[in-house]
């Protein structure tokens, strides 16, 4: 029965295993939440759905989803990263059903979180009791449920897998051996192809960590090496990066408009909560929940009693992270002036949404209090019943907390999933419109109301004999044409489509503009007695090589990890 204790304790393998076990356990209210009831989990289904049409109907990488909004093409993948885009998509492929894929996906993303937090805490500690009491803590807080059952905020939860890498990385380069540098790299890339609000903020308190750490950050080994990650996370996450800011450069998308997405000061300020909401919920229909529990609340107190017991290898990790966690609580509510905040920082649209960087901090914290506080005590009988209370305490709390998800229909996903794939169109108003062209967003209510599915004569003279569309494809035969004469086209704005004009045996490549409805605008050259409009989407050659540049940076990354991971075996750096 002792060594069964101490293997338990002591061995990474199954300290693994229990990762995977809770991971799984917690996932369950899936078997009964249904995504199409949470805030966002439409949306990221009909994500999967259009890429799955783009493949078909499309060109790689896909960037433009065919039949959605009226049919007039509509881009999901470009304002929200690929990471959780394309592994869903393949998770849906395996299980048969996009909406499973999602589930699976989620629970996925939850074990791995556990893992890596796992990893990041014996990095700091050293101690793997400390790591696995933080990684149990870390897979069960209640804010964790939310992003999971009641909003599927999937790049929110998503993130919550790479910021534990980011941070060991930087613990590791600055604190550390310096032999696992490049988890940083890893850890930023993954953030940026998932959710970039994260990538923000955690940007950000990266930042704030060095200068509190600025003395042992100034040496040219560390330097030198922080580097080498920022050039990877760069070049890596150029499939994501490069058309964003292609697509910026092209037109105005509502997701980029501060004042249309409510993502500015002003906004943002009138979203926070109150801090007596960490200890309970409003009394209103389907809140979003901020308690941190009274297991949490309770081990993060016990550090009174534990403080001076702590290991003083790593004491400043202990109230670094309890400055940060205690900031980005603050950061959740009224008393942080978000009003005079800068735009970029007003990005997170809800200030809640820090919520999940506290729990990050304060985990940490609130395991090292337990451990320290149970070694106390002298007698190993005594410490395994507290261990035991400590499992069950926050196994009935946890059960509590994800029995708060039910729903009456239990098929609504599945009826969902079967109506999109029967009706395929999809119209502008049963999708967030946030990456619809602005001028298309402005005009929503107005003309776009009876704009059908053909092109429109702007300006000039021209006459439409023949016109032909499929997804994204569309022929038009026309006759007596005048010089300058402005049509729209059936499509809402994006770069990547590729209009051609065949007249007079010649093909001339026409110049793609915004119209004032936000929809794809052409000119004719010059007069045309007949003549055939060919459009079709074929993604920008920019944005095409963006693609390369990752996958060729990735596989140079991969051999640079390789290289450096057995030069430090051999100690040959």
């Amino acid at each position: 029965m002792k060594n069964i204790i101490e293997k338990i304790k002591t061995k990474r393998y199954i300290h693994y295993i229990i990762i995977f076990i809770i991971g799984a356990l917690v996932c369950i209210p899936f078997l009964w939440v249904q995504i199409y009831n949470s805030d966002d989990g439409a949306y990221h289904f009909l994500r999967l759905v259009g890429l799955n049409y783009a493949m078909d109907y499309s060109s790689f990488p896909f960037l433009v989803f065919p039949f959605f909004c009226n049919n007039w093409g509509y881009s999901m993948t470009v304002f929200y990263p690929q990471f959780v885009t394309y592994i869903p998509y393949l998770f849906g492929i395996i299980s048969g059903s996009f909406m499973n894929g999602l589930k699976f996906y989620a629970m996925f993303a939850t074990i791995l979180s556990g893992i890596f937090m796992y990893n990041f805490v014996n990095e700091v500690t050293k101690k793997k009791s400390i790591a696995i009491i933080s990684a149990i803590l870390y897979l069960t807080f209640p804010y964790r449920f939310e992003c999971l059952f009641n909003r599927y905020a999937i790049g929110e939860f998503s993130a919550f897998i790479f910021i534990p890498i980011v941070f060991q990385g930087l613990y590791n380069l600055i604190n550390g051996d310096k032999k696992k540098h490049f988890y940083i790299a890893i850890g930023a890339t993954g953030l940026i192809l998932t959710h970039s609000i994260s990538t923000v903020y955690t940007a950000l308190f990266c930042i704030i960590y060095i200068l509190f750490n600025l003395k042992l950050f100034f040496k040219k080994d560390i330097i030198k090496k922080c580097l080498i990650n920022v050039i990877f996370i760069l070049l890596m996450s150029s499939m994501f990066i490069i058309p964003l800011l292609e697509f910026r450069n092209s037109a105005d998308y509502t997701i980029l408009e501060p004042i249309l997405m409510r993502s500015n000061a002003k906004n943002v300020a009138t979203k926070t909560i109150e801090p007596w909401q960490f200890l309970k919920n409003k009394n209103e229909e389907n809140p979003v929940s901020f308690i941190l529990g009274i297991p949490f609340i309770t081990m993060f107190f016990i550090g009174i009693l534990a403080y001076k017991k702590i290991d003083k290898n790593y004491k400043d990790f202990y109230i670094t992270s309890i400055t940060f966690g205690i900031i980005s609580l603050i950061m959740c509510t009224y008393l942080f002036p978000w009003r005079i905040m800068p735009d970029f920082l007003c990005i997170l649209q809800y200030p809640w949404r820090l919520l999940g960087f506290a729990y990050f901090f304060l985990v940490p914290v609130c395991a090292i209090n337990v451990y320290f506080l149970i070694k106390l005590i002298k007698k190993q009988w005594v410490k395994n019943i507290i261990y035991t209370l400590f499992i069950i305490i926050l196994g009935i709390f946890t059960f509590i907390e994800l029995s708060q998800y039910p729903t009456e229909n239990t098929s609504k996903d599945e009826k969902y999933e079967k109506l999109v794939y029967e009706q395929q169109q999809i119209h502008y108003f049963t999708i967030i419109r946030d990456n619809m062209p602005v001028k298309a967003v402005l005009e929503q209510n107005k003309s776009l109301k009876t704009r059908d599915d053909s092109t429109y004569i702007i300006s000039g003279n021209v006459n439409i004999v023949k016109e032909k569309k499929e997804a994204l494809h569309l022929e038009l035969e026309i006759k007596n044409g005048t010089k300058d004469t402005e049509l729209e086209l059936p499509y809402l704005f994006y770069p990547g489509y590729t209009v051609k004009l065949e007249y007079n045996n010649n093909v001339t490549k026409l110049s793609t503009l915004e119209s004032e409805r936000g929809f794809i605008k052409i000119t004719l050259p010059e007069d045309i007695e007949t003549g055939k409009i060919t459009v079709d989407y074929t993604a920008t050659l920019l944005e095409k090589a963006a693609y390369i540049i990752s996958l060729i940076s990735l596989i140079i990354f991969i051999i640079y990890v390789i290289y450096y991971v057995v030069c430090v075996i051999y100690y040959i750096v």
